[in-house]
């Protein structure tokens, strides 16, 4: 099964294909594509210089977006924001939207696209195109925002009987908020937590924020810490355990978006079928 661990690198930071000459300050990584198998994300995390900006533009894809630290200015239709640190929002597909950062401190965020975004030289899917709505000068907060928030810790969702401990996951961007190619969730694993063997028939992807945990793929142990990340393609089955002594946190994204049944297959429960498995026949 097809999968990718890999770590967020200066190196990895560059202005985007077709972006030169339409942004200021603008760069991103690229940590999820084609170039690792994957058919449906197009993940990274971007930055944005003091002072910096993005013309506006559209894109064939939906897009989300997550601050980690810094602060951002967001033209989104006829909506404009601010975003800080711990703030999302959902970007639809073909919607006009710009940034820019008013402080100090560069901007950082994790974006997540899908469909994949095509590869330069392909199909063009991103536009850059007249700007209808002009900049104030201060955007308001997210208070009466729709399809944006700030992330807090809500009901998590659990399944103890898949070999689960200390775990919560907090999934705030999905369907019922507007998504419709993709979910992204904030996970959390307590010291000593385990999550079990398991995989989806969709794609996932991990960055992680802070704590230490052994993520297991497909047989092999991988240590991630702040700021590796991870891509598990479908089928590809892999589990968690927290080896730290803090809380092990990440951002996590799939696509596409989990069918209404069996989007989780949970190995324990189906090798209790091995116990109880009645054996061959000796005189068949």
């Amino acid at each position: 099964m097809h999968y990718h661990v890999g770590k967020l690198d200066e190196p990895l930071f560059a202005v985007p294909h077709g972006y030169a000459g339409r942004s200021r300050g603008y760069q991103r990584a690229t940590l999820i594509d084609r170039g690792i198998d994957s058919v449906h994300m197009g993940v990274g995390v971007a930055r944005l210089a003091p002072g910096g900006s993005v013309d506006t533009c559209v894109h064939a894809n939906e897009k989300g977006i997550y601050v980690f630290e810094g602060a951002i200015e967001l033209k989104r239709g006829k909506d404009v924001f601010r975003l800080g640190a711990d703030d999302y929002a959902l970007i639809a597909t073909g919607t006009p939207h710009a940034y820019r950062n008013l402080g100090d401190q560069p901007a950082r965020w994790f974006d997540m696209q899908a469909p994949q975004p095509k590869p330069p030289g392909k199909w063009q899917d991103t536009f850059f195109v007249a700007d209808e709505v002009p900049w104030p000068e201060r955007a308001g907060d997210l208070q009466g925002i729709a399809q944006a928030g700030h992330y807090l810790p809500r009901t998590p969702i659990i399944n103890p009987n898949a070999g689960v401990s200390g775990l919560r996951v907090f999934r705030f961007m999905e369907k019922e908020f507007g998504a419709q190619c993709f979910y992204m969730m904030r996970g959390e694993l307590a010291p000593g937590g385990v999550r079990g063997y398991h995989d989806h028939p969709v794609e996932e992807s991990y960055l992680a924020l802070n704590g230490e945990a052994i993520m297991s793929i497909e047989g092999q142990d991988y240590h991630l810490r702040a700021g590796d990340y991870v891509w598990t393609g479908v089928g590809a089955c892999h589990a968690f355990k927290n080896v730290g002594t803090e809380v092990f946190r990440w951002i996590e994204t799939q696509a596409p978006q989990f069918p209404a049944h069996q989007g989780t297959r949970n190995y324990n429960q189906w090798e209790r079928l091995k116990a109880a498995q009645i054996p061959p026949r000796l005189d068949a």
